[in-house]
């Protein structure tokens, strides 16, 4: 074990204190609203650190070095998108501030009031799928990253996922959002003393003229120009696309802008989030840097990328204060499970189960105290399923890339449909007004682009050609050409489908 006593004693502080604390706002809950979105009464500075807690696990550490450990300098362009368009939407309030003026409490609610119930239970059905497989992969990742700094043995993988998600599980399904921001507070003070802790040790051990050499030695131009790489024009178009759709409407950035207090706290956070998630990026794409170099110069280089990191802050951290590093990492992945859990389920049990048995009941929804009760056992459900998952899938090319294009497989449905339904919906708009029709189409076409990406090779070879040819060759390795792809087809679905349906159909208001 590579833990001292204190280190034990560190962690299990911290466990048992976000626990309490978690587990203490129960008395509060009382309904939906409360449960899902804090009776919308999230202030300026905790949604801050909230969003900005919720959005860094284990994960985000290990996919983002993944990316700087495999590619170099130029992986510091993932950063700048999101800088881009967290200032966009706070400045604008574009998207997001007819969203927190209808007072919804998920994104599918919106769906519903404009084009129907139908497209409210597709864009559900399509955000559980996607979204549950992106998060599916994190257990494992983060099980094998918590054993090889503790010194668990990698066969006890499954019994470490299983005991985090667990204590996760306890205190969101008693507190919901309320558990959430409060324990996200806690969160914040340790993995931001973790985050620069990483980068100074590891700088001050190697020296930066060491580092920018191990990264020239490794790749030479391409480590340093993102215009000969996979980080270019192409990637950059994508990305900005793309974190528009994540940060406008995907739901575990949605429910937490719901939470704030009123539209203006909502975009204040948006706009001082910029700079926040320019840092959440930049600083793991550079712990994978510092990796690289320390391995380049020392020996024992793991044969897996995403070992390299977790065994540099092994090596580099001095017992007693691994143990506060390692409970700053903890802290962020808690959040992170916390906030996905909550969202996931929520768009479960209100938009999918909520949907069904609305109209079973002949539009009658079900009773406040019922709702929190399936939204806790679909909590669970999620919990089984990702698990499993982590298990089953194997990687076929950088986790980077497999995140962003799960995530496309709602988000570029989503995006459009919800520019549609904010922005197209008046008669001003003719033959061109959004309507279900369109919304159907994007979400469907939206999702075939992105999901050739996740298919076998012997499962894309039963194809014809005339369908496999409308794919790029080698769909593991043109990530960005079917993220972009992706936005503009279901964008030409929603006007086409909205065109026809409006000739077919039309409205007579």
């Amino acid at each position: 074990m590579n833990f001292t006593l204190l280190d034990y004693i560190i962690v299990s502080a911290y466990i048992i204190l976000i626990i309490y604390s978690g587990s203490f706002v129960k008395k509060y809950i009382g309904n939906m609203a409360d449960f899902l979105v804090a009776d919308r009464s999230m202030g300026f500075h905790l949604g801050l650190v909230s969003l900005l807690s919720s959005e860094i696990g284990i994960i985000t550490y290990m996919y983002l070095s993944e990316a700087g450990y495999k590619n170099g300098f130029v992986a510091l362009m993932i950063g700048i998108p999101f800088f881009i368009v967290f200032v966009f939407l706070g400045k604008t309030g574009f998207i997001v501030k007819p969203l927190m003026d209808m007072k919804i409490m998920t994104l599918p609610e919106l769906f519903q009031k404009r084009f129907g119930r139908g497209i409210r239970f597709l864009s559900a059905l399509l955000m559980a799928i996607g979204g549950i497989i992106n998060f599916g992969v994190f257990p494992g990742i983060e099980a094998n990253f918590i054993n090889t700094i503790t010194g668990i043995p990698h066969k006890y993988v499954l019994f470490t996922m299983v005991v985090m998600l667990t204590i996760v599980l306890i205190y969101t399904a008693l507190g919901g959002m309320v558990s959430v921001i409060i324990t996200n507070y806690i969160q914040f003070i340790l993995l931001s003393f973790g985050m620069v802790f990483i980068v100074i040790i590891g700088v001050v051990n190697m020296g930066w003229g060491n580092i920018v050499a191990s990264i020239s030695k490794n790749f030479g131009e391409k480590g340093f120009n993102p215009f000969i790489g996979d980080f270019g024009w192409s990637f950059i178009a994508w990305q900005l696309i793309f974190q528009l759709s994540v940060l406008a409407v995907a739901p575990f950035i949605t429910m937490r802008i719901f939470s704030a207090k009123n539209t203006k706290t909502g975009r204040k956070i948006f706009t001082w989030s910029s700079v926040m998630f320019l840092a959440r990026a930049v600083i793991p794409v550079f712990w994978g840097i510092l990796a690289l170099s320390y391995f380049t110069l020392h020996p024992g280089k793991p044969a897996d990328p995403m070992q390299a990191v977790p065994l540099m802050i092994l090596h580099l951290t001095p017992k007693g204060i691994l143990g506060l590093v390692f409970a700053s990492l903890l802290a962020a992945s808690m959040s992170t499970y916390a906030s996905y859990l909550l969202s996931w389920s929520s768009v479960i049990s209100q938009d999918i189960i909520g949907v069904v048995a609305n109209k079973l009941r002949g539009g009658k929804d079900l009773p406040n105290k019922t709702q929190m009760i399936i939204s806790r056992l679909t909590m669970l459900s999620v919990m089984v399923f990702i698990i499993w998952w982590s298990f089953f899938y194997h990687f076929q090319g950088l986790v980077f890339f497999y995140l962003m294009l799960s995530g496309n497989l709602y988000l570029a449905g989503t995006l459009i449909s919800a520019i549609g339904g904010i922005y197209f919906e008046k008669k001003k708009f003719g033959l061109f007004r959004a309507r279900s029709g369109g919304a159907y189409v994007a979400f469907i076409l939206g999702a075939m682009v992105v999901a050739w990406y996740f298919f076998p090779q012997s499962f894309r070879d039963i194809f014809p050609d005339f369908i496999k040819n409308l794919y790029p060759k080698d769909p593991i390795n043109s990530a960005s050409v079917l993220g972009y792809w992706s936005y503009i087809i279901a964008a030409g679905g929603m006007i086409i489908g909205s065109f026809v349906h409006n000739i077919i159909q039309p409205l007579k208001d």
